[in-house]
């Protein structure tokens, strides 16, 4: 390579913009000890065009310009030199996007270069890239946009920086153009290179004999539209339907393990145990609901932008035993709202409500749980009642909530689920009373006396509800007598703002009980 050539490349399609770009070329200083030629390139494939230019040229610096370019800047050439004196930036554009947004779409990214930025970049926007090292382009992208972004990931691959310097004065303007995207270069891109671009998000789904239930809901994780997931599965089905049915599954994303002899309690600890360094986000996936196509892309793209917000969450629908939409929870939102982390949790206690969702729903940012582990405290192993309540309230610690008004996830509802087990009420009201004291001790979302004595009422309401419906029912097991005991420390607490409460129990005659 000749290290003191540069070559302007351009794809020539209509001769008025290449003379426009041709005159404004000529204005240009060219530095000492170096040799500038301009090679014009046609045909209908702009990338192949690149490359076969790449090829027949032994410059060492290439500069690939758009056509509807006007160099503005007649001294860009001496900066761009400067720049290139670090071996390793390999590729330079005068804009692009910071962080690529979730849809792979540069000049629509959230986060963007303006006139103050300098420094690195996912990609750069196709209209100016300047190179120092030589990599073939992709010629197997045959947009006009899709393949530049692929060339900057393909020097990040190789260890190269791609940058965008500050420029006091442009270096370039472009005619203005209607923004055409190739739905099928755009797949092709995110297809190849989300695993490079797009943090990971690990889908974690623990089943037991629901293999038709289990099929759509793992159906619906393959079917994000965000690629880079990977899929957890922890089957401890008694009956061999789940292990064949994944049998006929040909994706490198799923990770399955089989465990006959673990009951209920040993499958979700070892569901919970599971920890991917490399995945940034979680989100569970009970075996009987669904995923949203979207879903994923949508709420990591949410993350991505607000690293304060430690969960997003969204309206839901929930669907009967076919799958049919029979509802929307918690009611149809109009537009998207923030809340702060501990005002969504002190919501949570006042009102004794679990409007966040079930465990499908939220997008939970892993390192704000606590040990990468589910629940608030490490005393809730296990089938814990109410597991997702508890998450939610260790998340809020530790962050800010983002809910999303386009229903984004299924609820399945039907027979055999654990909110529809008879008589288990009793023992979500146990649990919410273990959330106060827990709450209380901590001195974070409940803080004053007042707090307490807000939460400690929706609590006691809750309580002598569920006390009501067993005598309405005349049933009486052990739970009921262990809630008896908790509304008596309750009640005591109103005076005391002392909460001291019977050691918790949790009793279940089905070990394959589950959470609501």
């Amino acid at each position: 390579m000749d290290e003191r050539k540069l070559e302007i490349i351009v794809h020539v399609t209509d001769e008025n913009f290449f003379a426009n770009l041709t005159a404004s070329l000529e204005k240009v200083h060219v530095p000492e000890n170096l040799s500038v030629e301009v090679q014009p390139v046609t045909g209908d494939e702009k990338f192949f065009a690149y490359e076969t230019a790449r090829q027949s040229s032994d410059a060492k610096f290439k500069i690939y310009l758009d056509e509807r370019a006007t160099i503005t800047n007649e001294n860009f050439l001496t900066e761009l030199l400067k720049i290139f004196s670090d071996e390793r930036i390999g590729l330079v554009g005068t804009s692009g996007a910071i962080q690529l947004s979730t849809h792979g779409i540069s000049l629509t990214s959230y986060k963007r270069t303006d006139e103050n930025f300098s420094g690195e970049v996912d990609v750069v926007d196709g209209f100016f890239i300047a190179t120092q090292h030589d990599l073939p382009w992709r010629i197997d992208f045959t947009d006009n946009f899709f393949g530049a972004q692929a060339h900057c990931v393909e020097f990040r691959r190789a260890g190269y920086k791609v940058f965008v310097p500050k420029q006091n004065r442009p270096w370039i303007s472009v005619a203005a153009e209607d923004l055409r995207i190739d739905e099928t270069a755009r797949q092709k891109f995110l297809d190849e290179y989300s695993k490079d671009l797009f943090p990971l998000v690990s889908v974690i789904i623990p089943t037991f004999n629901r293999p038709k239930y289990f099929r759509e809901a793992l159906d619906s994780a393959l079917s994000q539209t965000y690629r880079n997931i990977e899929v957890f599965v922890s089957d401890n089905s008694t009956e061999d339907d789940t292990e064949n049915l994944i049998r006929s599954y040909d994706d490198a994303r799923i990770k399955y393990f089989r465990h006959k002899n673990f009951n209920a309690s040993d499958n979700w600890n070892f569901a919970r145990s599971y920890n991917n360094p490399k995945a940034e986000f979680v989100n569970w996936l009970m075996d009987d609901d669904k995923f949203y196509p979207t879903k994923i892309e949508k709420m990591v793209e949410i993350m991505r932008r607000r690293p304060d917000v430690s969960i997003v969450t969204s309206v839901r629908h929930v669907i009967d035993a076919d799958g049919k939409i029979i509802d929307t929870m918690p009611g149809t939102l109009d537009k998207n709202f923030f809340q702060p982390g501990i005002v969504a949790g002190r919501n949570i206690l006042f009102t004794g409500k679990n409007d966040i969702g079930e465990p499908t729903t939220p997008l939970i940012r892993k390192n704000c749980l606590r040990d990468n582990d589910l629940c608030r405290t490490a005393n809730e192993r296990g089938f814990y009642p109410l597991i997702d309540v508890s998450t939610w309230l260790q998340v809020l610690s530790r962050g800010n909530l983002i809910w999303l008004a386009e229903p984004l996830s299924m609820f399945r509802f039907h027979k055999q689920q654990a909110s529809n087990w008879e008589r288990v009420g009793s023992v979500f009201s146990i649990c919410w009373a273990n959330f106060l004291q827990v709450e209380w001790d901590k001195k974070f979302f409940l803080r004053t006396e007042d707090d307490f004595r807000k939460a400690l009422t929706q609590t006691i309401s809750g309580a002598k509800n569920r006390l009501s419906k067993a005598q309405e029912l005349n049933y009486r097991d052990e739970n009921i007598i262990e809630l008896e005991k908790v509304l008596s420390a309750l009640t005591d607490a109103l005076t005391t703002c002392k909460l001291k409460l019977p050691p918790f129990k949790y009793f279940t005659t089905d070990k394959q009980k589950v959470f609501c």
